[in-house]
């Protein structure tokens, strides 16, 4: 029998010895352990220490204010005071800073994000029997200024871009003071004057080259970026529209060499050019330096192959008038041939030199190349530019472009920025939109 007196007289010792023996965890056991967190440890301070050195670029290397060039130190000074936003520190997208990725994921978030805006469209009669159509956004008016938008090569007014200028030109408007020194001095003088806030709001129209922006074509003859004549008759069908509404145009790409040439020919011809001024964007201004960039592998497989695509479609869109007038003989080029091509290089060689009467592709650059024609602007100008353009970076072509004319003070303003930005639309687009369009 158990006595409870033993139980009172056991010792510590004997306590600790009757506990439950500890856990012991195999040696080889811990070492496996701690061995498969290396892995999830060592993949976590790798993907810390890639965001940092990126943080780290983006901020030193990436945001930076963009480089102005001007030939009139005044107009810098104008600049700085009407639109601070060329001397602010310039914020790519963060997650799309490349050049590339901004076009691509810009082409993807257009189909979901575009702009519900109302148009009327006109088409306009060209002489040779063919039309264009325009795109009337707002209702026309000789009371308010009109902006004529030129879009890109294969571009619209569909394209996101010019929706978020129209929607900022719509909704934002100008104010009074920007512009006192586009409007006619004679215009309304029984009107009372707005106050210097009172804001203006502009009328939009976009051009769309023959067989684009859904137009079908009624002629064989096709668009390019060294031939005005739609231009031209495009402004003069405007001018008689709204002769009192001063004009001014926005451009982009293709459209910008298209805008230059049409000024700078008003200008060799003495005529008056109806443009008031004009903001350029993505200025190719060496059309061979553009061209080899256009070819070279990355961009030749992808932006290129992309553009001559839109430029096929554009072809199949208007097959039956080809077809007809190849077997009349009436067309200038090999149809069959040119639904093969798969590069802008080929499709220029095949349709649009032997339509516009180039003797090859130098002859061409020659002709259109922004670079060259300079001297003769006589407008004010703002162009804006990306460092890292995919098919004009910089390489000295825009400093060329603006010095030639600096004694001339062809171009009033070049604004180059140091990362292409093709997603905002709504934010650094619409300032810029409202800051420059006036100048």
């Amino acid at each position: 029998m158990h006595c409870p007196c033993q139980s009172v007289n056991r010792t510590a010792e004997d306590v600790f010895h009757d506990q439950d023996p500890p856990i012991r965890v195999p040696v080889t056991e811990c070492n496996e352990w701690v061995a498969s967190l290396v892995p999830h440890v060592s993949l976590g301070a790798a993907v810390f220490a890639l965001f940092a050195v990126y943080t780290c670029h983006y901020l030193l290397c990436v945001v930076r204010p963009p480089k102005v060039v001007c030939s009139d130190p005044a107009k810098v000074k104008w600049l700085e005071e009407n639109c601070p936003v060329f001397f602010q520190s310039y914020w790519p997208t963060a997650w799309a800073p490349q050049a590339h990725m901004q076009t691509i994921v810009r082409a993807v978030v257009q189909r979901y994000h575009a702009l519900k805006l109302y148009r009327r469209r006109e088409n306009v009669i060209m002489s040779d029997g063919g039309h264009v159509s325009i795109d009337w956004y707002n209702e026309r008016s000789p009371r308010q200024p009109t902006v004529l938008i030129l879009p890109g090569i294969t571009g619209s007014s569909d394209e996101g871009y010019a929706q978020h200028w129209i929607g900022d030109l719509i909704h934002v408007g100008y104010r009074w003071a920007d512009l006192q020194c586009a409007l006619p001095h004679d215009l309304d003088k029984d009107r009372k004057r707005p106050s210097r806030d009172e804001l203006i709001i502009s009328q939009s129209v976009v051009l769309n080259y023959r067989g684009c922006g859904s137009t079908t074509l009624t002629t064989p003859r096709l668009y390019c970026g060294c031939d005005i004549t739609d231009l031209q008759q495009v402004v003069e069908h405007i001018m008689k529209l709204l002769p009192t509404s001063p004009l001014m145009g926005v451009a982009v790409s293709m459209g910008s060499i298209l805008m230059i040439k049409y000024i700078t020919e008003c200008s060799r011809r003495g005529l008056h050019c109806p443009l008031k001024a004009a903001m350029l964007v993505s200025v190719p201004w060496n059309l061979p330096i553009a061209e080899r960039n256009m070819n070279k592998t990355f961009n030749r497989l992808t932006l290129n192959r992309h553009l001559c695509k839109q430029f096929r479609d554009i072809l199949r869109n208007n097959e039956t008038l080809f077809r007809q007038h190849s077997e009349r003989g009436q067309l200038c080029f090999d149809f069959d041939k040119a639904l093969q091509c798969q590069f802008m290089d080929e499709m220029a060689h095949t349709v649009t030199l032997p339509m516009f009467g180039y003797r090859d592709l130098a002859h061409f650059c020659e002709d259109g190349s922004p670079h060259l024609r300079t001297p003769h602007l006589h407008i004010p100008i703002v162009a804006i530019n990306a460092a890292d353009d995919p098919f004009c970076p910089e390489q000295g072509e825009l400093m060329c472009g603006v010095d030639c004319c600096g004694e001339a003070g062809g171009v009033d303003c070049c604004g180059e920025v140091d990362c292409e930005e093709r997603l905002v639309g709504r934010t650094k687009w619409k300032k810029w939109t409202v800051d420059v369009g006036m100048v």
